[in-house]
């Protein structure tokens, strides 16, 4: 009752109620059971959390359109619609300003990278090319199928003899036009089993194997691959 004074010598059982007040009647305040007051979790379905910003006097309710995107008024009621790419806030300085832009690898977004003077780093992403066939000697000097080289970084022919009896002798050549042959390398006997690697010394657009059997009358069988990376 009011006036009335309480004597307790225990105070660790002295107790009170606190209540509160819905707008229409007074109701006691709960709480969970280690002594927190009991709210429910937030949803924006029944709830309201306002974002405030200042316009330099007072502050004011920061708005959205129907996207919730942040909706920016020139006049406080026309709409601006921002298409610049150069606002002027201040002018940005690598001293004191860090601006990362990202791209995406298909699985998370990555910082793109530099060298230390600015220039865009890419990841080495190559090519590959490869080709091949099979051919048998004649007496006289065969050329493979013609592979344009000219957009390769490297590249090389090997020639393997698949015969079980009989030597092959090969040779590479070079061309700009596919009709015009030059050799650009000594001849390589291959004897049955074995095999080479002849890559040009002089760039010209088109390469190719040119083969014969190493003694007349004497064919054998020869694989010929082509690899090159763009």
């Amino acid at each position: 009752m009011p006036n009335f004074k309480i004597l307790q010598d225990q105070p660790e059982k002295l107790k009170n109620q606190a209540y509160g007040f819905d707008g229409t009647t007074v109701r006691p305040l709960k709480t969970d059971n280690t002594g927190r007051p009991d709210i429910r979790p937030i949803t924006n379905s029944t709830d309201s959390i306002l974002v405030y910003g200042n316009d330099g006097t007072a502050n004011q309710v920061l708005k959205t359109n129907s996207s919730g995107h942040v909706a920016v008024y020139t006049d406080g009621a026309t709409a601006l619609n921002i298409t610049a790419t150069d606002l002027d806030i201040r002018n940005l300085s690598n001293i004191q300003d860090n601006i990362l832009i990202y791209g995406y690898d298909g699985t998370q977004n990555r910082a793109i990278k530099t060298d230390v003077n600015g220039n865009l780093l890419s990841a080495t992403i190559r090519s590959f090319t490869e080709y091949s066939e099979t051919a048998t000697t004649t007496d006289t000097y065969t050329g493979s199928t013609a592979q344009d080289v000219s957009t390769m970084a490297t590249y090389t022919m090997f020639v393997k003899n698949t015969g079980a009896t009989n030597s092959a002798t090969v040779k590479l050549q070079i061309s700009p036009n596919n009709t015009d042959w030059l050799d650009d390398s000594a001849e390589v006997t291959l004897t049955p089993g074995s095999s080479t690697a002849l890559s040009a010394s002089t760039f010209l657009r088109y390469i190719r194997v040119a083969y014969k059997s190493t003694l007349l009358g004497q064919s054998t069988d020869l694989s010929i691959i082509f690899q090159g990376q763009s």
